[in-house]
């Protein structure tokens, strides 16, 4: 398992002109594969696990419409987020002309060990689900998404 770099370079007229890389997902898996992976690993029929996956995707919209951090075990957070634009005083601050967007943002749960936590926080050491340590990478060329090679 790999994630994939497509290395480019920046060609704006006001860039730099360097390279970065940025992350390229060639495929897209829906809520069925989903539900399909999941049915093949527990005891429940993937019209089961489907449902459950719709209605969980309708419970944490509807959560973080309302301002709720939403915690998966094991996966991590999901929050609301937004862009806004600063104003001169708080009372020139206007939700329709200083924000500029809203995103929902996910943070994996990590681990820190014991040596490295902050005095008096060792506490709050949690287990590895996901994270960017965890990860193998690989630069394709771009040419090759269509079938890049794992």
């Amino acid at each position: 398992m790999s994630v994939f770099i497509a290395v480019r370079q920046d060609k704006r007229k006001s860039s730099n002109k360097l390279w970065y890389g940025r992350s390229f997902c060639p495929n897209i898996i829906d809520t069925h594969q989903l539900a399909k992976r999941i049915e093949a690993n527990v005891s429940v029929k993937e019209s089961d696990v489907y449902a459950v996956l719709i209605e969980m995707a309708s419970v944490m919209a509807f959560e973080i419409a309302n301002s709720n951090k939403i915690y998966i075990e094991r996966l991590g957070y999901f929050y609301p987020s937004i862009r806004s634009t600063g104003a001169v005083t708080k009372e020139d601050w206007a939700i329709a002309d200083n924000i500029k967007s809203g995103r929902v943002r996910f943070t994996p749960e990590y681990t820190r060990s014991a040596e490295n936590a902050s005095a008096g926080k060792a506490s709050g050491l949690s287990s590895r689900a996901i994270s960017g340590t965890g990860f193998e990478y690989k630069v394709i060329d771009l040419a090759e998404k269509a079938n890049p090679q794992p």
